[in-house]
């Protein structure tokens, strides 16, 4: 019965099980450090995590591969961009978010009000306003995002990126000279994110002192637009130069030159290495650094994983299966993992020990995996497939578009 409750179709789908490796790691590694939460005071860090890369950079270029490249199959094969390709393209992707967003976010705020009116307690929600600007993902479009569900912060930047990037592809169609390709103005649309974000970055950084530290530019909505864009990059490569995309030798040399440059931006961007920065004089070009072009550093490396990774389409056995599994419940575990299970439930129990401390990291994990399970399966899947009743299918990951 519970195989049953708990069961994914993890086989009959049409998926790519390199990209689900991807997803996984970029789940696993997000999930694993929300664990440490569970041991208090007793975590002492480690290590390896100094050397894994950082999953949620990782699932914005996956992300902008997979629906950039819908949107360049999108504008290949109907030749044009306008209003109602656009809305069928932006209600595909709603369908496809908000209703787990929604609802979990609902569910916060319900069993917040509950507490509070249980207990005789004032509720730790957000200023009503505050509150408002999750529904439209406003909470941290120019500032950092508050305390309540911080998690969602990388959410908006999706969203976000999904409204302007069509939008930009929209105007540069339009605005196009006569003799340009659709390849080309694709190329233009994504320059224009990638330079234009790169320099708004750089520009604020001038601004403050370095005293002010790296400014949380990480999180916030606007200077972060390009995030998603090199997945974008990635999709325009396989759409325009197939053949390049397809040679064993390129993946070859990009996925290990990605995975080198992933490791070292990771372990140079750790708390580890931060103490020789200090002592050696360094600190203030590091600072800067991390402001402006670390992030096209770290969107460029875990763009070059992608070819290789897209072009290992399928294994077999228990473990691929388990992997394809934690793939598919990504979106749910990612908005249930913190606020949902650590925050309203694990952290409840107090750390007493550090036997105490790793029986609330398992538990975390369990109850985390199980709730995701049954969110995807029960809520998440259903509500998806109603976006085909109400929006034009898209071309599939295998159709191409003519290039000429």
């Amino acid at each position: 019965m519970l195989k049953r409750l708990f069961s994914l179709d993890t086989a009959s789908q049409k998926r790519v099980f390199g990209l689900d490796v991807l997803r996984a790691a970029a789940i696993l590694i997000v999930v694993d450090a929300h664990a440490n939460n569970a041991l208090g005071s007793y975590h002492q860090g480690g290590l390896l995590h100094q050397f894994l890369p950082d999953g949620v950079e990782l699932f914005f270029v996956l992300s902008g591969f997979l629906i950039g490249g819908i949107l360049i199959r999108i504008y290949e094969q109907e030749g044009r961009m306008d209003g109602p390709v656009l809305m069928n393209f932006w209600v595909r992707r709603w369908f496809r978010t908000l209703p787990n967003y929604y609802l979990v976010l609902g569910g916060i705020i319900g069993i917040n009000l509950i507490q509070a009116f249980l207990t005789g307690q004032h509720h730790s929600l957000p200023a009503k306003w505050t509150l408002a600007s999750y529904f439209v993902f406003l909470q941290n479009f120019a500032w950092y995002v508050p305390d309540f569900f911080p998690e969602t912060w990388s959410l908006a930047i999706e969203e976000w990126s999904y409204l302007f990037i069509p939008l930009i592809l929209l105007l540069w169609h339009r605005l196009r000279p006569a003799h340009w390709s659709q390849q080309r103005v694709v190329l233009a649309v994504i320059l224009t994110v990638i330079v234009g974000t790169n320099l708004l970055r750089l520009v604020l950084a001038l601004q403050q002192p370095i005293s002010a530290g790296e400014l949380g530019f990480r999180g916030i909505v606007i200077t972060r637009l390009d995030a998603i864009a090199y997945g974008v990059l990635a999709a325009y490569v396989k759409q325009y130069y197939p053949a390049f995309w397809r040679s064993p030798m390129a993946q070859k040399n990009a996925f290990w030159l990605g995975l080198v440059m992933t490791v070292i931006t990771a372990f140079t961007a750790s708390i580890l290495i931060l103490a020789f920065y200090v002592d050696s004089g360094v600190y203030p070009a590091y600072v800067f650094y991390k402001r402006t072009f670390y992030f096209l550093v770290i969107g460029l490396s875990m763009m070059l994983l992608i070819p290789r990774m897209d072009a290992w389409r399928s294994a077999t056995g228990w473990i691929p299966r388990a992997i394809t599994h934690v793939s598919l419940i990504s979106y749910s575990l990612y908005l249930l993992n913190l606020t949902p299970v650590m925050g309203l439930l694990i952290n409840r129990i107090p750390t007493t020990s550090l036997t105490v401390g790793y029986g609330k990291v398992v538990l975390f994990w369990i109850v985390s995996l199980g709730l995701s399970t049954l969110l995807h399966k029960y809520y998440e899947l259903p509500m998806t497939s109603l976006r085909d009743r109400m929006s034009k299918r898209e071309p599939h990951l295998t159709e191409t578009a003519n290039v000429h």
